[in-house]
Parts: C-alpha cells; sequence; structure tokens
C-alpha cells in the first residue's frame, strides 16, 4: 500500500499553469522518493537514483521560475526564505555528490523530503503563493 507523504493542497493552487505544474510535478516526485525509501527491495536504489535526479533537475528549474515571479511581481521573501532554497539546492547536490558528511543517502533525503513538506506551510511562501493567486499575470507557463 502506497501512502502519500505530502499532498497537494487547494491553497497551493496559484492559477499560473506551468509554476503550479512544476509545484505537482515536485509533490509527485517527492513522493516518489518517499516510496523508494520505504520499500527497501532489490531495485529500489536504482529507481531512487533516478527519480532524485529529475527531482533535483526539477528543483533548480522551479527556484529560478520562483525567482523570476518574485523579481516581476517586486515580492521580497524574508531572507530565510532564499536561504531556505540555497541551503536545499545545496543538499540536493550533496547527496548527488555523495559529499553527505557521514550520514547516508536515504537518512540525508529524508531529512530533505521533511524540509520540502514544511517549506509550503512557511509564511512567505504562503505570501507569495497568496500574491500570485490575486494577480493577473499570464498563465501560459
Amino acid at each position: 500500500m502506497t501512502v502519500t507523504y505530502i499532498e497537494w493542497k487547494e491553497q497551493y493552487e496559484t492559477g499560473l499553469l506551468g509554476y503550479d505544474a512544476q509545484h505537482k510535478t515536485l509533490f509527485r516526485l517527492a513522493n516518489r522518493i518517499h516510496d523508494c525509501l520505504e520499500k527497501q527491495v532489490p531495485g529500489s536504489d536504482l529507481e531512487l537514483s533516478s527519480v532524485f535526479g529529475a527531482f533535483l533537475e526539477m528543483t533548480r528549474t522551479h527556484v529560478r521560475t520562483e525567482d523570476e515571479l518574485m523579481a516581476w511581481h517586486h515580492f521580497e521573501p524574508g531572507k530565510d526564505h532564499e536561504e531556505a532554497h540555497r541551503h536545499f539546492i545545496e543538499g540536493l547536490e550533496a547527496i548527488a555528490n555523495s559529499s553527505v558528511g557521514g550520514l547516508s543517502q536515504r537518512e540525508r533525503l529524508s531529512e530533505i523530503l521533511l524540509k520540502f513538506k514544511n517549506h509550503f506551510e512557511a509564511e512567505d511562501e504562503q505570501a507569495f503563493l497568496g500574491l500570485l493567486r490575486r494577480s493577473n499575470f499570464p498563465s501560459a507557463g
């Protein structure tokens, strides 16, 4: 039985199709990573590696998109928000480079998934999503 680790909520919808699609893809990939971490069966490491690579690339793309949207809207995120993005990507890259400082990759991935999950409830993130919902920004993305 597969349990959804992180659920997509209506409050995350912005109306920007491309941006929302990126978020939904990240949620699907995060759930697949979580499933791989939980199952511990032959072949799961290969699947985990593949899904992790896709998650890292989508995260990089999404952060660039979000930075562009924030600039377009003159939204100044708190320093914590910017640092969270930077540390999150650095953590993913450390795993990709196998330099995780003593923690197993599976443990480090579990920590990163929890950070990802909590990020969507952060005040800055919710404020930005609300701003996008109220905007007239083109939804082609």
